[in-house]
């Protein structure tokens, strides 16, 4: 077996990290027999502490196992993170970055450990800048967060230490029903040259919040003025994304709108956002609390359109997502004392993955994908294929995953397995290999989240109609 491959697991105490993802995938390395060890942990609350608690047993063992270090990060400024970063990293010399903390505070950290050529594991969003939803300026540093996150990505592996590896864990980028339908996606562009011509995605999140709520939250609270874009979206830009550069067709350009956005105020003027309050509490007249400027002008639902330009600047096409975070939820308890500690993750207060995304390509082929389940529950996907008779002769297909995502043949946790043997310069397993979503592969992806913000951005500045325009690949 190759050497240790020494790990800086920087919001290790989160749920995703200690309980769901991470701290599992490191264990079961573990017991196999790798040569894996968390060095540090990089995480305001205590470990020691959030161990403690019941649910968090892969953290406990990981714990007592590894005996990491405790880094607290907080009140320190980028100087004086980068230092302690430093002195940690010449103590212990890590191999890989697990970075699973809130999301306006990756840049620091993704900067810091590709600088010293350490690789990455990084969560979704890569990049998100605190205040994107109202302050343009904010909003404009995404973007321009990947181009600097390039240019050191770039001088990292021409320094020659070693390949300096940057991805993200995206499940569906893995999984095995979204790249049975990219497969079909990718064979009507090559065969027949028909790219996607209507591609639309409804997602509603289900997640509901009392409204003292907005003021909780771990890795992705209100509080950084950011909201459901920044939470879940990502995998479905993602996902939109990576389809429409499989199959581009004529388009060579995407002119992006974004007609509807509601903020965390503007719901929580509604009725909506008191009435299963009302009935999970037994009471009526649920207050709304005093929150801080920048909850109220977090996003909260919003829709966007992508219009596909030809080269010759004609319409090829629309692509259209729309996010509905407060929609049906399974909700049926209300506010408990330790969700005042953060103790409860908001993921599991009702959350639903429920969505549906509807694919044209031209004539050709149609696709349909359906899926309505409570988070934590097994998830069901529905895909319904259709193509024209004259191409197939089983002109109608349903399918039916039943567990699709933990029973992918590979999964979140494969992916890390496979970055801890690229950060100690071994080969992917070659049924990972082409499943990981690399920073260099998403191009796309990361110039469509960092417009989107930019156009909400500027929806709150009362500028009219903004547009953007983002260029497709070749």
């Amino acid at each position: 077996m190759g050497r240790t491959t020494t790990v800086l697991l920087i919001g290790g105490s989160g749920h995703w990290a200690g309980r769901e993802n991470h701290a599992p995938a490191l264990l079961d390395l573990q017991r196999s027999g790798r040569p894996v060890r968390t060095a540090v942990i990089c995480d305001p609350r205590n470990p020691e502490k959030r161990a403690r608690e019941q649910d968090m047993a892969p953290l406990r063992e990981l714990l007592w196992r590894d005996s990491p270090e405790w880094l607290n990060p907080d009140g320190l400024d980028r100087t004086e993170l980068a230092a302690v970063l430093d002195r940690a990293h010449a103590t212990h010399r890590f191999s890989l970055a697990i970075i699973a903390c809130n999301p306006v505070h990756h840049r620091d950290y993704l900067l810091w450990a590709v600088s010293r050529g350490i690789s990455v594991l990084c969560d979704k969003p890569l990049l998100v800048a605190e205040g994107a939803a109202y302050e343009p300026a904010a909003a404009e540093r995404i973007i321009g967060g990947y181009a600097e996150l390039d240019r050191a990505l770039t001088r990292a592996r021409a320094a020659g230490t070693g390949r300096v590896h940057l991805a993200m864990p995206l499940r569906r980028r893995a999984n095995d029903v979204y790249r049975s339908i990219a497969a079909d996606i990718s064979e009507i562009q090559r065969t027949r040259g028909q790219g996607i011509t209507s591609m639309q995605l409804i997602k509603n999140g289900g997640l509901f919040r009392h409204p003292e709520e907005y003021l909780f939250g771990d890795a992705h609270g209100y509080r950084s003025g950011v909201g459901a874009l920044s939470f879940s979206s990502y995998h479905y830009i993602d996902l939109l994304a990576w389809y429409l550069e499989l199959a581009p067709g004529e388009a060579t350009t995407v002119r992006v709108t974004n007609p509807y956005v509601r903020r965390v105020g503007e719901f929580l003027r509604t009725r909506q956002a008191t009435v299963l309050a009302e009935l999970v509490d037994g009471r009526a007249g649920v207050r709304i609390p005093e929150l801080p400027p920048q909850v109220l002008a977090a996003e909260a639902d919003f829709v966007f359109n992508l219009e596909l330009i030809g080269r010759d600047g004609h319409k090829a096409g629309l692509v259209s997502y729309a996010c509905h975070s407060n929609t049906y939820s399974h909700r049926s308890v209300g506010l408990q004392e330790f969700d005042r500690d953060n103790r409860q993750p908001f993921r599991e207060k009702g959350r639903m993955s429920q969505f549906t995304l509807d694919i044209n390509q031209g004539s050709i082929q149609h696709i349909g994908v359906f899926k309505n389940d409570v988070v934590g529950e097994d998830y069901r996907i529905r895909v319904q294929r259709r193509r024209n008779p004259v191409l197939a002769d089983e002109t109608y297909v349903e399918e039916v995953f039943d567990n699709a995502h933990a029973g992918s043949s590979v999964t979140p946790q494969d992916v890390l397995h496979a970055m801890v043997g690229l950060a100690s310069g071994e080969a992917a397993p070659a049924q990972v290999a082409d499943r990981i979503a690399f920073f260099e592969d998403q191009r796309l992806s990361h110039h469509l989240f960092g417009t989107f913000y930019e156009l909400i951005a500027a929806n709150a500045e009362g500028v009219g109609s903004p547009e953007r325009f983002v260029e497709l690949a070749g």
